[in-house]
């Protein structure tokens, strides 16, 4: 999908094995190899990795996950019925340029594509500026109250890294043609 955003061009696709190199080299930040990791997960049929190429760089990624999101609170509220975007990211010089806003709208547009009625999301508490996005484009608190998330993983130099974040859960009803 190409979207024209004022002085440039971003193309928002699925990721494909050949990328995972240009991510790694363009996007190394967080889990080590979570590009690969995701590809053979989008291989397996369990979720679309989208990124956003700009003159042949990635600069911003979404995952998809077909079966909702892997919190227990969330999943058996929501009970598969809702597919679940996790981990948007534009790099930082290509922010406040809609480059997230088509990533979203890729991610919608599939999940709608699949029969789904919604989408939902996870976002920090302590991050206003993308929930102020998610809310322009149409998400809403779910009602599910604050919620931890929390990931434990070894850097690319072996070092166990934590991530611990407060967040809401948002969803957005569906209602494409």
């Amino acid at each position: 999908m190409r979207y024209p955003v004022p002085h440039l061009v971003v193309d928002v696709k699925p990721v494909t094995r050949c990328d995972v190199p240009l991510l790694e080299a363009h996007l190394p930040f967080g889990v080590p190899g979570k590009h690969a990791d995701r590809s053979v997960r989008q291989s397996e049929g369990r979720v679309v990795y989208l990124i956003a190429w700009y003159n042949g760089a990635p600069i911003g990624h979404a995952l998809l996950k077909w079966q909702g999101a892997d919190e227990d609170h969330i999943a058996s509220v929501l009970q598969g019925t809702c597919p679940d975007v996790e981990d948007l990211f534009v790099l930082e010089s290509f922010r406040s340029q809609g480059v997230g806003r088509r990533i979203l709208d890729a991610a919608e547009r599939l999940a709608c594509e699949r029969g789904f009625q919604y989408i939902g999301l996870s976002v920090g508490v302590d991050n206003p500026r993308a929930r102020a996005l998610y809310e322009r484009c149409g998400y809403r608190d779910a009602g599910l109250g604050p919620l931890r998330e929390h990931l434990e993983y070894l850097d690319a130099s072996g070092r166990r890294q934590t991530w611990d974040e407060i967040c809401v859960y948002l969803t957005k009803p569906l209602h494409y043609s």
